[in-house]
């Protein structure tokens, strides 16, 4: 595997400890970041050792989302006169990351501490169990900065079901560690980090104590009648990415956000109504 900026690696055993580690950024997901959890997915699948990968993030957050600088780049850059438009493939990678720690053999468990937000929710989403502090906050917050949650909605409708999907995607509402509990976000919620570390560490004994080949072909069977229409979904969702980008929503919502003012809207057109 090539060096790794934004992981930190701890195997312990059979369980690999996987940390995305950009605290300046609350560990958003930078462009590389991606790259190297799809190089850690690569490397964990072919792993005949490992039971178990927890996913947690540095100093005190899980994940802010994507990456601000990430955005404001695409924004500038020109949209092609034919052909895929980058943004759109670059989009896609992303989704195609989530999908392969869904598909992990291994148990994968989110530890999640601070913001869990936009793409750091997706990654909760493709968790098999979530562990968290009762003062962390989850949302969608991305309809809010003129994005839609392209890649991450079906995933989070998968784990908690379209209603509830819905209610987070498009009031970019913040839920704290109990509330995620509720709509079936996270499985436990503990009062601080100590209580968290007991929880996971007795999560972990009760994973090891199963087979890791009936663990595996349970999770395969769980996934198999999702898998046919993922691929074409986050497709569809990887075009309509771009098209907030390029046609200039995300630019005012991101610049918004930025200078702390609320965004200026362009109305729906009429024969989108």
């Amino acid at each position: 595997m090539s060096d790794l900026q934004n992981l930190i690696l701890t195997r312990n055993g059979s369980i690999l400890h996987v940390t995305l580690n950009h605290p300046a950024t609350r560990n958003a997901l930078s462009r590389q970041m991606v790259i190297e959890l799809r190089e850690v997915a690569a490397q964990c699948k072919q792993d005949a050792g490992l039971r178990c990968v927890v996913l947690r993030g540095a100093r005190g957050n899980f994940c802010a989302g994507g990456n601000f600088a990430d955005f404001q780049q695409m924004i500038l850059s020109p949209a092609p006169a034919e052909g895929e438009d980058p943004i759109a493939t670059a989009n896609r990678e992303f989704g195609r990351m989530l999908q392969e720690w869904l598909k992990l053999p291994q148990v994968v468990i989110a530890v999640v501490e601070g913001a869990a937000m936009g793409g750091g929710l997706g990654l909760v989403a493709i968790a098999d169990m979530a562990l968290t502090e009762g003062g962390a906050q989850f949302a969608m917050p991305e309809t809010s900065i003129g994005l839609p949650p392209a890649q991450i909605a079906p995933f989070v409708a998968l784990r908690i079901g379209q209603s509830q999907t819905r209610r987070l995607a498009l009031t970019a509402a913040k839920l704290d560690g109990w509330q995620a509990q509720q709509a079936g976000l996270v499985s436990e919620v503990l009062e601080g980090a100590t209580e968290l570390e007991v929880a996971l560490q007795k999560t972990l004994r009760s994973i090891l104590r199963s087979a890791p080949r009936a663990l595996a072909s349970t999770k395969a069977i769980l996934q198999h009648r999702d898998a046919v229409w993922m691929d074409e979904t986050l497709d569809f969702a990887a075009q309509q990415f771009a098209k907030a980008l390029r046609n200039g929503d995300a630019a005012e919502g991101v610049s918004a956000y930025t200078e702390k003012r609320t965004a200026v809207w362009v109305e729906l057109p009429p024969e989108a109504a």
